[in-house]
């Protein structure tokens, strides 16, 4: 008994340890891509409709605030020790919010969660949105199909297979996500004109 009683602080501390090892987790560092809207060239009216922008549907694969790189096709890694502010879905739903409030051509625009009664809906597949190694160069890469989506019909009025790109320095997450800053300037207002214009169209139409 007394050899037991000698024994139990020791056990105690061995199952102490395996529990911190098995919640120890890695240090990791974290990349909120920023949004900078492109000067305005010309004055344009504001839209008086309202739009909703839907979080992004995407593959498990995809919805996760991992940086994700694909070495060879088809095949699909992380960066050790870099994580995306929020799951790529919401982190592409949030910047597009902040690229049509910066374009200042529509005041009516928000989450299809916020409760916005909206006219029009923007919803989006993402296909990619990772770096793509290409003959031994590694790109930053986003690849979606945008759908612009008329509540007063509840059908699709247009939709649009968007793509950008950008060449990533190296192979450390912070030049990965400095790369895909890159593609984002480039892809987030092609997407705003788009639906804009779309959306100015068709409320031209309807209010005749």
């Amino acid at each position: 008994m007394t050899r037991t009683y000698r024994l139990l602080p020791l056990a105690i501390a061995l199952l102490l340890g395996a529990c911190a090892s098995l919640t120890r987790q890695e240090p990791f560092t974290v990349y909120a891509p920023r949004y900078a809207a492109p000067a305005a060239t010309a004055e344009r009216k504001t839209a008086s409709w309202q739009l909703a922008i839907d979080t992004p549907l995407s593959s498990d694969a995809l919805d996760t605030t991992r940086m994700l790189v694909m070495p060879t096709p088809g095949v699909l890694e992380t960066y050790k020790g870099a994580r995306w502010s929020d799951t790529t879905p919401v982190l592409l739903r949030n910047l597009l919010l902040q690229a049509f409030q910066a374009s200042g051509r529509i005041t009516g625009v928000g989450a299809i969660s916020s409760g916005l009664h909206a006219d029009f809906a923007l919803t989006v597949d993402l296909y990619d949105f990772e770096t793509q190694y290409r003959d031994g160069s590694p790109r930053a890469t986003i690849r979606l199909n945008a759908r612009l989506t008329d509540y007063s019909e509840n059908r699709i009025a247009a939709a649009r297979t968007f793509e950008a790109e950008a060449p990533v320095a190296g192979a450390q997450p912070g030049e990965a996500a400095a790369a895909f800053e890159q593609a984002l300037a480039t892809l987030l207002p092609q997407i705003v004109d788009w639906t804009l214009e779309q959306g100015q169209a068709r409320w031209a139409a309807r209010t005749r």
